[in-house]
């Protein structure tokens, strides 16, 4: 392989990842506007797009390794892409800076989405498990409470109250 259809496919390849981390910076967006509005309905339907693209990303993460191993020996980063440009194709640097930036903006982009989802999706777990215990509080049986005068408290607030007073 020439190093020109090396770069050409490098470049394929990594515009199509960034494509995909678009898409699932939106995706994470859009997690959180749902998590926000408690709706999990919806959730489960989103959470499969997110695998598939994942999915994608990995396949794509894979063929830029394959390409990388097979042209320059290693798994290479971007910036051993650019220097390798630099040195033998200096016509496609520009094109490969200008991949790096975007890669290194959205990143940061998608995992701060991602943190924010996991901290909406744990305080969910809180407010469920309140719900729940709330609950089960009220339909459980309540057993017999005596109050000094040996007759049952009703736990009525009211009630309690006039009982004192009587």
């Amino acid at each position: 392989m020439d190093k020109k259809e090396f770069f050409q496919q490098l470049i394929e390849i990594l515009d199509e990842e960034i494509k995909a981390y678009t898409e699932l910076k939106e995706l994470f967006a859009e997690k959180r506007e749902i998590l926000k509005k408690a709706k999990p309905d919806d959730l489960g339907v989103l959470d499969n797009k997110i695998i598939v693209l994942n999915n994608g990303i990995v396949k794509l993460n894979k063929s830029r390794q394959d390409l990388s191993e097979k042209v320059l020996g290693k798994n290479a980063n971007m910036s051993e892409f650019i220097e390798f440009a630099t040195e033998n194709a200096p016509e496609y640097v520009e094109y490969l800076k200008e991949r790096h930036v975007k890669i290194c903006n959205i990143i940061p982009q998608i995992t701060l989405l991602n943190n924010q989802n996991v901290e909406l999706l744990k305080h969910g777990i809180i407010i469920s498990n309140k719900m729940l215990e709330t609950i089960i509080n009220a339909f459980a049986p309540q057993g017999s409470y005596y109050n000094g005068a040996g007759k049952t408290d009703t736990h009525d607030v009211d009630m309690w109250t006039i009982n004192e007073e009587i």
